[in-house]
């Protein structure tokens, strides 16, 4: 039986926790080296899992002890060098061996951290160049790092199905600078399976589903139930009757989905001789559609415009890839991913690295080795991902561990984009929020979203911070069932980060009211960064082939479009530079002012447009529910002058590519 699980938490030497908010100091110990506390915020929730208090020691765990880089604190400087565009440094990037020689772990190294594991009783079963992976039991895993395992219930009378340390570990002084990270120490998986000793395991938690996977309807209904509603080819093209609401009798209707014509005349990619030529962008996804490159194919030809080249379309997974990733499961986010980048970077190169889905050893590993495989072989030059998880399900460990890849890609001129999330604030039930991660991570670009209202001519004729209230109009279309502007539906993820202090970049830039969350204590990180289109009432179409062996096409949207929206026009930008952008966030909140980005600005107040959308209904198989949607409504977020919790600095503008080709 499989004695591997999801470990959620990352640890790592306090001495490279650069950007961290600090946790708690613990007990130190002349003779040990404290490490980043990797107490996972679930476990402090309210509401959480009930401890039932220390964990039977014979109960096992897989791990993955991280080797530490050579100079860390070296490293993270020459990395923000090389990002910055005021220095010196700026774009002089490594290759991978150049890397390695200077920064990467040593062979000694992972001898030295294997003999202290074996010499422990745990068993090695694998490793590379990053991180030595051992079996062991909760009482050799407390003896090594000097913490305590607690066993947690999600429901009283339930036995125990949850495991995480109750404080901060460390690793004996000699070893301070070899150890970086351990993954492995908590679990969130009701399984108990078998392990080495016969005695119970706790084993992992299935991956997350990404938080902005989201998708619609091509086309959307007159009213509430009909089979076929009604859409506009272009924004604001039709409109439909309405219940009275605010001495309104219609709202124009969502669009059935821009085409890419229309994309790209809205980027201002259709007549531009930056294409993304020259370089590589990726996408980050676990599993892998068997049919992708012909349905792209298939799909820009039914739309007049040219596809994959021979070549231009590769795929790349990893030694434990399983057959079984290999399937439908990603529909529609992989097309959306990989069609969206074809649309914004017609001549850049595409490489889908596929994430193992099935290991065991659960998402957030799958993802990390799947990045590590991006920098290791520099496989991109920018990279798109929709894995968003929130902050409560990491701790400051977690963040470290991701860092060490970041750090990495920003030395070689790999550039991480991620979606910010679709769920506003993320305030389930008007609590707090919480930012996800690792959007939030300050070595990675949060992509927001917003409306994007392309006209007739395919050029830009408004655009908002993406957010909506929805009220549903009843069956009948005489009135609603909730009163109007009714609840928050969906719009573009921000916030603050309970994880992340605020990045150099953002200082100055970020209102303290924001980054203070209300002006007093510490600033932390902001998301998102930079916005595209992302609202489904502006969604454009995919294609792809189904379960059943159907190709079809549908309305694709959410950030998880406009990541690779960005990423796209990056690859672009990148061309008509003359060198990768690497970490972009320095560039981009530097540009904030130019006209490359445009500043998304509120309504006034009291004047919110509405339009009509419309959901597949729950009552009747093949008929829609129709809802009026009042646009920039983002929760607890707003869209304000300069930097806004909605859309960052900004949205990218046609000027965006044609800026860089000017310096």
């Amino acid at each position: 039986m499989d004695r591997q699980y999801f470990p959620v938490a990352v640890a790592a030497a306090a001495l490279v926790v650069t950007g961290v908010v600090a946790p708690a100091a613990e007990a130190a110990s002349p003779a040990r080296t404290a490490l980043a506390s990797p107490v996972p915020g679930w476990m402090t929730a309210t509401g959480g899992p009930a401890d039932t208090g220390p964990a039977p020691g014979n109960w096992g765990l897989s791990l993955r002890v991280y080797l530490a880089n050579q100079d860390p604190a070296g490293m993270a400087a020459a990395a923000r060098r090389v990002s910055d565009p005021a220095d010196r440094d700026y774009a002089h990037y490594l290759t991978p061996a150049q890397f390695a020689k200077r920064y990467g772990s040593t062979a000694a190294q992972a001898a030295k951290v294997k003999g202290w594991l074996t010499g422990l009783g745990m068993h090695v079963t694998g490793g590379d160049a990053h991180y030595v992976a051992v079996t062991a039991t909760v009482a050799q895993v407390q003896q090594a790092f000097g913490t305590t395992l607690h066993a947690y219930t999600r429901q009283a009378d339930f036995p125990p199905s949850l495991l995480a340390p109750v404080g901060g570990i460390s690793v004996p002084a000699a070893l301070g600078h070899d150890v970086s990270t351990v993954l492995g120490l908590d679990s969130m998986n009701p399984d108990i399976p078998y392990d080495q000793s016969g005695a119970p395991a706790l084993k992992a938690a299935a991956p997350k589903a990404p938080a902005s996977r989201v998708t619609a309807p091509k086309a959307a209904a007159p009213k509430d139930g009909a089979a076929t509603p009604p859409c506009s080819k272009w924004w604001g093209e039709s409109s439909s009757a309405i219940p009275p609401v605010d001495g309104r009798t219609s709202a124009v209707n969502g669009v059935c989905g821009y085409t890419p014509q229309q994309l790209r005349d809205a980027y201002g990619v259709t007549n531009s001789p930056y294409t993304g030529k020259g370089r590589t962008v990726a996408v980050v996804l676990d599993g892998a559609l068997p049919t992708m490159e012909t349905d792209a194919n298939r799909f820009f030809a039914a739309h007049g415009l040219p596809g994959f080249a021979p070549g231009q379309y590769s795929e790349n997974f990893g030694p434990n890839f399983a057959a079984t990733c290999r399937g439908y499961a990603n529909a529609p986010e992989e097309p959306l991913d990989v069609e969206t980048l074809h649309i914004a970077a017609p001549d850049a190169k595409v490489v889908y690295v596929g994430a193992d889905c099935d290991t065991g050893a659960g998402g957030s590993v799958a993802y990390l080795d799947a990045h590590t495989r991006i920098v290791d072989q520099h496989l991109a030059d920018v990279v798109t991902d929709s894995f968003p998880t929130r902050e409560d399900s990491d701790s400051p460990a977690t963040v470290v561990a991701w860092d060490q890849v970041f750090q990495q890609g920003a030395l070689e001129g790999i550039g991480f984009n991620y979606a910010s999330g679709d769920e506003g604030d993320g305030a389930d039930g008007g609590g707090a929020g919480l930012a996800i991660f690792p959007a939030s991570d300050q070595w990675a670009t949060a992509v927001g979203g917003t409306t994007l209202e392309i006209g007739k001519t395919g050029k830009v004729v408004g655009e908002l911070g993406w957010g909506a209230n929805a009220a549903q109009i009843n069956p009948e279309g005489t009135g609603y069932l909730t009163p109007p502007p009714g609840s928050f539906f969906m719009g573009s993820g921000g916030g603050r980060s309970s994880l992340i202090a605020q990045p150099w970049y953002q200082k100055g830039v970020v209102p303290s009211k924001l980054a203070t969350a209300g002006g007093s204590g510490p600033a932390h990180r902001m998301l998102p960064d930079v916005a595209a289109n992302g609202d489904r009432l502006t969604g454009w179409l995919v294609g792809f082939t189904t379960p059943k062996g159907e190709y079809h096409e549908e309305l694709g949207a959410g950030t998880s479009g406009s990541s690779p929206l960005i990423t796209g026009l990056e690859a672009d930008a990148a061309q008509a530079a003359g060198h990768a952008l690497g970490f972009a966030n320095p560039l981009l909140y530097k540009i904030r002012n130019t006209p490359a980005i445009h500043d998304v600005l509120p309504v006034p107040p009291g004047q919110a447009p509405t339009a009509l959308s419309y959901l597949p209904s729950w009552r009747t198989k093949g008929t829609f529910d129709a809802y009026l949607a009042q646009l920039d409504q983002d929760s607890s977020l707003k869209t304000a002058p300069g930097y806004d919790d909605v859309t960052g600095v900004g949205s990218a503008t046609p000027d965006f590519v044609r800026y860089f080709a000017r310096k």
